[in-house]
């Protein structure tokens, strides 16, 4: 028995052994070399939409020490970011690993992080990323609640849930806090007060406010949700402009006339309707191109917006002579000279204050993509300028 005893505690002591020697990570080459400024730069990179460089990083600081917390976290992340639900067990591993308030938070806000990533795949409803996140955010608070970190994230839970009131008073307590993030807080408070202003009436405008870049399938959408654009086009459209015309005896739907517009590449898309719509309309600007496209994820540009703007007002109001309002007059736009295609488009908006020029050098950029926001924006103001009509 004795004899027994020795043996099944030195096969223990040997599992023991072998188990350490299992988690033991790799020996730091510098100073530099260890788990947290590898996970930092992971962060990094996650910001920058890097996603590969960060996943190197956070191999890196696991590769140091198997068990870093805040590194599980982030490989979790970058699953979750993908679609795939095990990449919150990996999040929840990081938490339960970290040790210490920092590597603690750090993997609570990445949790935050992947229910925002999960709502803008569609995988969570507003409410729901709300309520989940705000499950993570008062965890957080109990190990710090001075913390600038969660209160931007839970900020940013708040704007992607379409609760902007929320969203703005976090970003003012990370602003209060000064302790880090002010920066990006402030850049999001003033998206926050843009979409105030704007006040989007319809769920996708409150949808779109969200979009760094605008496509021509939202602004299709924003056109017929936000400005119900269909009343200006209907009272001086003439038959013949409608496109298609049944054969003789034979009933067609709505759609179905639709379709035989021929455009290749929107029948899949969700906004499809609102596409057909504009397009059916004849709206200047979101006419299907020669070879049949409507690129519906193709980027709006400000040249474009001012055409399509003209186009709007010329047919709200009735009024031909707005086409060649500022045509003999001399540009006051550095970059839009009074020999551009779009010159007397851009002047038109301009000086009606839908769009704006850059305060420091005058000029307009008219290539530079249309944000959400900014288009909301210009609709609400356009729509306030159009009431009357």
């Amino acid at each position: 028995m004795f004899f027994k005893r020795i043996a099944f505690f030195s096969l223990v002591g040997v599992f023991l052994i072998l188990g350490a020697c299992a988690q033991k990570g790799r020996a730091p080459q510098g100073v530099m070399d260890n788990p947290e400024h590898h996970f930092e730069q992971g962060l990094n990179y996650l910001d920058q939409e890097k996603f590969d460089l960060a996943r190197e990083e956070f191999d890196q600081a696991l590769s140091l020490d198997p068990e870093y917390g805040p590194a599980l976290a982030g490989k979790g992340y970058l699953l979750v970011i993908k679609g795939d639900d095990d990449g919150f067990k990996l999040i929840k591993k990081g938490e339960r690993k970290a040790k210490g308030k920092e590597e603690k938070l750090n993997s609570l806000c990445l949790e935050i992080r992947g229910y925002i990533a999960f709502r803008k795949l569609k995988k969570l409803s507003a409410s729901k990323l709300i309520s989940k996140a705000k499950e993570v955010f008062e965890k957080a608070k109990l190990v710090d609640s001075k913390n600038p970190a969660i209160y931007f994230y839970m900020g940013e839970a708040y704007l992607y849930g379409l609760d902007f009131p929320n969203a703005e008073r976090m970003y003012a307590q990370v602003k209060a806090l000064g302790k880090g993030y002010e920066d990006k807080a402030d850049e999001r408070w003033q998206l926050v007060q843009k979409a105030n202003r704007a006040a989007p009436e319809s769920k996708l405008g409150k949808e779109i406010v969200l979009l760094d870049k605008l496509t021509r399938a939202d602004m299709a959408g924003l056109l017929i949700e936000e400005l119900n654009v269909e009343r200006f086009y209907k009272r001086t459209q003439k038959a013949e402009k409608r496109g298609f015309v049944a054969p003789k005896g034979i009933q067609m739907s709505f759609e179905d006339l639709y379709k035989k517009i021929r455009v290749l590449d929107v029948d899949n898309h969700p906004l499809k309707n609102d596409i057909y719509l504009v397009i059916d309309l004849g709206v200047k600007g979101l006419q299907p191109y020669p070879d049949h496209t409507f690129r519906p994820n193709e980027h709006v540009t400000k040249v474009e917006m001012a055409l399509l703007f003209e186009d709007i007002i010329i047919r709200a109001t009735g009024n031909d002579r707005l086409a060649s309002e500022f045509i003999g007059q001399e540009s006051t736009i550095p970059d839009i000279p009074s020999t551009h295609y779009a010159f007397n488009a851009v002047m038109l908006c301009t000086t009606r204050g839908l769009l704006t020029t850059d305060l420091r050098t005058g000029e307009f950029h008219p290539e530079e993509p249309v944000s959400g926001v900014d288009a909301v924006l210009a609709i609400k103001k356009l729509k306030n300028m159009l009431r009357v009509f």
